[in-house]
C-alpha cells in the first residue's frame, strides 16, 4: 500500500476534466508503456504494483467538493491490472462513482472488465479498450502481461451488446510493427461490429521508452520515426474508417500536437 492525499487528480486530456489511478506501477510491463518516464519509475516498471491506502474514502471526500466533470479510469495506471482481482478498488471505485453522477471513461487493455459490466451498464459510464493489434504475437512482444487481442476483442464485443457506449484506442502505431493494412482493416471492422469510435495515437518517444523499446527494434528509433510518414497513415486510417462509417480522431490533433481532440466516445 502507498499513501496518497486525494483520489482525483485533474487532467489535462482532451475530454476529461478528472482522472482516478487506484494503483501506483502496473503488472502489464508494456514495453511502449510513457507512464515510467512521467513518474521517473524506470527500474521496477511492470514487476511492482502498490494500492492506493483508503482511495475509495478519498474518493467519496473528493466528489463532495469536485465540480461536476468526466472522470478517467485510469491514466498512469491499468485499473484492470491482475491486482485488480482480488481488490476490486476500481470496481468499487465505479460504484461510488456512478451513484454520484460523475461521468466516467474507463480504459484498459484487460478482460477483467468484463466482471464489472454490470455496473457500467445503465449508468453515465463508457469503456474504451486499448487495441494495438489483433495479431497475438505483436501482443506477446509488446504487451506480456496484458490479456490476449481475441479477449480484448469479445470484451468489446460483450460491453456493446449491453449497450454501454464502446470506443478502441489504436496506439501506439509502431511503425513496421502494427500499422499494416491488416492492423488497420481489423481494427476498423471491430469498431464498425460494436458502433465504437476509433481514436488513435502514434509512439511518442521518451528516454526510458527508447531503452526498452530499442532491444526489439535493432535499427535506430529515433530516426525511424523522424523519417516515417505519419500524416499518410492517419489520411489511411481515415478513408478507411469513412469507408466502413466508423468514427476516427487524432488523440491530441492532426499533427500529434497538444490541440483538443475529444478523446471519449460521443
Amino acid at each position: 500500500m502507498v499513501q496518497c492525499k486525494s483520489a482525483l487528480s485533474k487532467s489535462s486530456l482532451p475530454g476529461l476534466q478528472y482522472t482516478f489511478n487506484p494503483y501506483v506501477g502496473c503488472q502489464h510491463g508494456c514495453l511502449y508503456c510513457y507512464v515510467p518516464d512521467v513518474m521517473r519509475r524506470p527500474g521496477a516498471w511492470g514487476e511492482e504494483v502498490s494500492a492506493k491506502e483508503g482511495v475509495l474514502e478519498l474518493l467519496r471526500s473528493d466528489l463532495k467538493r469536485c465540480r461536476r466533470g468526466v472522470v478517467g479510469v485510469s491514466t498512469v495506471t491499468d485499473p484492470y491490472q491482475p491486482a485488480e482481482k482480488e481488490l476490486e478498488i476500481t470496481r468499487g471505485a465505479l460504484q461510488i462513482l456512478k451513484s454520484s453522477g460523475f461521468p466516467v471513461s474507463v480504459q484498459t487493455k484487460s478482460s477483467l472488465v468484463r466482471r464489472d459490466l454490470d455496473i457500467m451498464r445503465g449508468g453515465n459510464l463508457e469503456l474504451g479498450v486499448t487495441i494495438t493489434s489483433l495479431d497475438v504475437e505483436f501482443q506477446r512482444t509488446f504487451e506480456p502481461g496484458a490479456s490476449p487481442p481475441e479477449e480484448r476483442a469479445l470484451t468489446l464485443e460483450e460491453a456493446a451488446s449491453v449497450g454501454i457506449k464502446t470506443w478502441v484506442f489504436y496506439g501506439p502505431i509502431i511503425p513496421s510493427f502494427n500499422d499494416s493494412s491488416e492492423d488497420i482493416g481489423s481494427i476498423v471492422a471491430l469498431a464498425k461490429k460494436t458502433k465504437s469510435r476509433i481514436i488513435f495515437d502514434k509512439l511518442n518517444l521518451k528516454p526510458f521508452l527508447t531503452q526498452r523499446m530499442q532491444k526489439i527494434i535493432i535499427n535506430d528509433l529515433n530516426k525511424k520515426m523522424k523519417d516515417y510518414d505519419f500524416k499518410r497513415l492517419y489520411e489511411i486510417i481515415k478513408k478507411e474508417c469513412e469507408e466502413k462509417r466508423v468514427a476516427c480522431s487524432f488523440a491530441f490533433g492532426a499533427d500529434g500536437d497538444k490541440s483538443p481532440h475529444n478523446r471519449l466516445a460521443k
